[in-house]
């Protein structure tokens, strides 16, 4: 189903805010990403490399050349995308869903050898995601002191303009649109025991967590007990660098689900994905511009399905 809007709205964030009172002087995007659910159908099978081949050369290097020009068109031709990341993925919460519920996703990543075996310490991400600008910028999501590999990140991800109704089925924008939400984020690697179990250990990795709940949940159970989404084996294939606009680049992901880590060919979930980095915290106007206009071409891709549910809403919370 679809529904007509009598303008399509595209976001553009590149403003400069307050963070809070002891903050540094204002806060500064330190990126942008554009996600785009594509039919996960089209990838399945055992050999997903030569699928991803395809879908590069039928249907995203004709709308990068549209919307980015020849030279960044036959780039994205010659070198394709190579298999960059080969991880399992699962979601923690409580049983009533208590963190997405608030805005929050605490996900785990482990890296997979060839053989689908665990191949490194779990990675950890605390997660708050919202379209207010100002609450997420106030969200803190500290490390503790000490936690090994720890980096944070502000970012805007933007989705396509859909709704979806209690029934589970997505109302797509037409003509095409786009949304913003904006995401705090900070990610460490933990020992294998040391995967949070209860919201209380969630803030033993990130001190200032049960502040960032209270924020936006008041008072909660802190002895709340975690369990795990299920577990899904996840393939990342990644292009080299390419022309966004004048010393800006920008890169396409391609990301592949499979439930179950033994699941090699049939696919719950395909998503492509191009982001770039802002210049402290600035955008070009051509960079603004044209990665609006890719993303919206790449939603009429027929390999496209705008409304098919994101990453974290296929994981997400079954309380």
């Amino acid at each position: 189903m679809r529904f007509f809007f009598s303008q399509a709205i595209v976001v553009v964030a590149t403003l400069t805010f307050q963070t809070n009172a002891t903050a540094a002087k204002g806060i500064e995007l330190d990126s942008r990403e554009y996600k785009l659910m594509l039919v996960p159908e089209r990838f399945a099978g055992s050999t997903p490399q030569q699928t991803v081949r395809r879908f590069v050369r039928d249907q995203l290097e004709p709308a990068v050349r549209r919307a980015f020009g020849d030279e960044a068109a036959d780039e994205l031709k010659e070198k394709g995308f190579d298999l960059d990341e080969r991880r399992s993925v699962r979601f923690w919460d409580t049983d009533d869903c208590a963190l997405i519920r608030s805005g929050f996703a605490l996900r785990e990543r482990v890296d997979l050898s060839d053989e689908g075996r665990p191949a490194s310490e779990p990675e950890i991400t605390l997660k708050f995601r919202s379209s207010d600008l100002f609450l997420t910028a106030n969200m803190q999501l500290a490390a503790r002191a000490g936690a090994k590999d720890a980096e944070s990140k502000f970012e805007e991800d933007l989705g396509p303009l859909a709704v979806r109704t209690a029934s589970g089925e997505a109302i797509v924008s037409m003509p095409r649109s786009s949304r913003s939400q904006f995401s705090r984020s900070t990610t460490q690697t933990v020992d294998r025991h040391a995967v949070p179990q209860t919201l209380k250990e969630v803030e033993d990795l990130y001190p200032k967590f049960d502040d960032d709940l209270h924020l936006v949940a008041g008072e909660s159970d802190m002895s709340a007990k975690l369990a795990p989404s299920e577990e899904y084996r996840e393939l990342v294939y990644k292009s080299s660098k390419i022309d966004l606009a004048n010393d800006m680049k920008t890169s396409f992901a391609l990301t592949i689900w499979y439930e179950g880590v033994d699941n090699r060919d049939r696919p719950a979930l395909a998503e492509i994905s191009f982001s770039y980095d802002t210049t402290d915290g600035a955008v070009p106007a051509e960079a603004a511009r044209r990665g609006p206009g890719l993303f919206l071409a790449m939603q009429d891709l027929d390999w496209a399905d705008p409304g098919q549910p994101t990453k974290t809403a296929l994981a997400g919370c079954a309380g």
